[in-house]
């Protein structure tokens, strides 16, 4: 069942291409394992060629075993495996620098290998748990948008149409040892609190939950890929030469289109996508001079009809 579902993922979503090179990431616990066993047998079908890669992040005594346990399912499933070591920043969220980490080291091992995919065992469950804690956060479209199935850089999600007790189940069928992450029982992480404690009561209301916000996703990102066009369009018409926004030409756009030229224009210049707040103070531009904080010292602050960008 986890194999059909992934060649119908792999084909509907165009994920992988015939004589594409594809790097797994591998964990050793059961997402990444059935993963791995899913792609193994669908890579002559579908004629793509298929690595392993395994991160050891130097945060638990376990992350060398754990390497080992990825190894033994590539070797099992004949599949050449690279073990990768990374550094992680203790200043911040040790899970964000672990994480920004991790896609370093497979992104940079991916162009080497020449592998214009790289596959993450992100499932069902994965995306509706996003869907409720960027929900929290008070997210907008972009945010509900979620976990892609494709990303920009190459980065796949083969399982997103799968649930996690079925690939759970196809795992422990065809791997005799997985690895375990005590991280996932932390209730100090955020994510885990949603999924131990918020999902659950959710299911009890409707035992569909998983399925309606992950289609929530699907549908945030169909109309995000609807209006960024036109906030691209309004973007470029609204730019000045000093690297400004005319703000007449914003206020002409609705307000989605609106807040997409914003967004693009702010992640373009600072790096980073700024936030749900940022972008409703920006509303209030029009009617009287503001001045909007983002992060890493950047400012936006509007006068005589233009949006201007520094930094302090």
């Amino acid at each position: 069942m986890i194999v059909a579902r992934v060649r119908r993922t792999l084909r509907e979503r165009g994920l992988i291409e015939p004589s594409m090179r594809v790097l797994a990431a591998c964990s050793g616990g059961p997402d990444s394992a059935a993963m791995l066993v899913a792609l193994a047998r669908l890579r002559e079908e579908l004629g793509f060629d298929l690595e392993a890669a395994s991160v050891d992040h130097g945060l638990r005594a376990e992350a060398g075993a754990d390497v080992e346990i990825a190894r033994a399912h590539a070797e099992s499933a004949r599949v050449r495996f690279h073990p990768l070591q990374v550094h992680v920043a203790r200043k911040g969220s040790l899970q964000a620098n672990a994480r920004a980490a991790r896609y370093e080291a497979l992104l940079t091992l991916a162009r080497d290998q020449g592998a214009a995919r790289i596959a993450i065992g992100h499932t069902r469950d994965d995306q509706a748990e996003t869907v409720l804690m960027r929900m929290l956060r008070g997210a907008g479209l972009s945010g509900l948008a979620s976990i892609e199935p494709l990303r920009s850089d190459g980065v796949i999600r083969p399982l997103i149409d799968c649930r996690r007790a079925d690939v759970g189940a196809f795992a422990a069928k065809h791997c005799s040892v997985l690895a375990r992450d005590p991280s996932n029982e932390d209730t100090s992480y955020e994510r885990v609190r949603v999924r131990s404690e918020l999902v659950p009561w959710m299911e009890r209301e409707d035992p569909a939950v998983v399925n309606h916000l992950a289609d929530l996703a699907e549908d945030a990102r169909a109309a995000l890929a609807a209006l960024a066009p036109q906030g691209e369009a309004v973007l470029d018409a609204a730019l000045q030469g000093d690297g400004s926004i005319q703000l007449s030409t914003l206020d002409s756009a609705p307000r989605a289109v609106r807040a997409l030229a914003l967004r693009a224009w702010l992640t373009r210049c600072t790096g980073s996508e700024p936030g749900r707040a940022h972008l409703t103070q920006l509303e209030r531009a029009s009617s009287s001079n503001v001045e909007v904080w983002l992060a890493e010292g950047w400012v936006v602050r509007s006068a005589a009809g233009r949006l201007r960008l520094s930094r302090s």
